[in-house]
């Protein structure tokens, strides 16, 4: 009798055993699948504060929308910002990106992105690039991460400098001829990720624009932020963007500053 139980009770627990087991590596493949294809956006809206070409108290929004199919990520980044300078009628400033980078190991990956920007008030109609490249991750740890790319293409611009005359009765003329070119460039950027907290985030980015038509021509892009979670899809950020031109479209000014106070939506 006592051997019967113990034969039933052993059958039982292979049983179990068998069940968990098939369970586990459905949530194993699962988790993988999951791992294998992962998409995540944010969306935020800003108050913003900008000095240079532009100055005014404005608001903005921007986006930034990522997809990962194993070793596949698609990154997409837009940003409207409405702003207007002293002189000039309002007007929608565009800065976007969109990146597709194929991961050869945890570390390295090769890169290809197109970027279009419009602002009227600096001076360019747009601007749009084609670069491909590679980037490595130098640091990769729980709390902080480090990275850099590189990449050459073709870009192509065109841009209404600004030329006043003034006459002898003090009127003055504004004329802004359009100014197209297309020229071989380069884009260098580094980008550094601290989580101080579970919910605190900082992030600091660098991105040279050069010109290998015009070396002088250099542009710099600075990118700050700090970000508090206030729940998982609700986030606090504040944020300093500074674009400087070496050689600015005549007529404007070189330095452009914008501030943001942002409430962002993730997914």
């Amino acid at each position: 009798m006592i051997k019967k139980k113990n034969l039933a009770i052993l059958i039982i627990l292979s049983i179990l055993l068998l069940f968990n087991a098939a369970y586990a590596e459905k949530e194993g493949k699962k988790q993988k699948k999951e791992k294998e294809k992962k998409y995540f956006s944010s969306t935020g809206f800003s108050a913003l504060l900008t000095s240079g070409n532009s100055k005014d108290f404005t608001f903005s929004i921007d986006t930034d929308q990522n997809l990962h199919i194993g070793k596949n990520s698609f990154n997409f980044k837009g940003k409207i910002i409405y702003a207007r300078s002293d002189k000039e009628k309002k007007s929608e400033i565009y800065f976007s990106t969109l990146k597709y980078n194929f991961h050869l190991n945890s570390r390295t990956y090769l890169l290809g992105l197109t970027k279009f920007d419009r602002n009227v008030l600096a001076g360019y109609n747009s601007r749009f690039a084609v670069s491909a490249g590679a980037g490595y991750t130098w640091l990769q740890r729980e709390k902080i991460d480090i990275s850099s790319e590189a990449a050459f293409g073709w870009s192509t611009e065109n841009n209404a400098e600004r030329i006043t005359q003034q006459f002898i009765n003090n009127d003055n003329i504004i004329k802004k001829p359009n100014i197209s070119s297309s020229f071989v460039s380069a884009i260098i950027s580094s980008k550094i990720n601290c989580n101080v907290s579970s919910t605190t985030q900082l992030m600091h980015q660098e991105i040279l624009f050069i010109s290998l038509k015009e070396l002088a021509g250099y542009r710099i892009n600075s990118y700050s932020s700090i970000s508090v979670a206030i729940s998982p899809q609700l986030a606090l950020k504040t944020s300093i963007q500074i674009s400087y031109e070496n050689k600015p479209v005549p007529g404007y000014k070189s330095t452009d500053l914008f501030m943001l106070s942002s409430i962002v939506f993730k997914i």
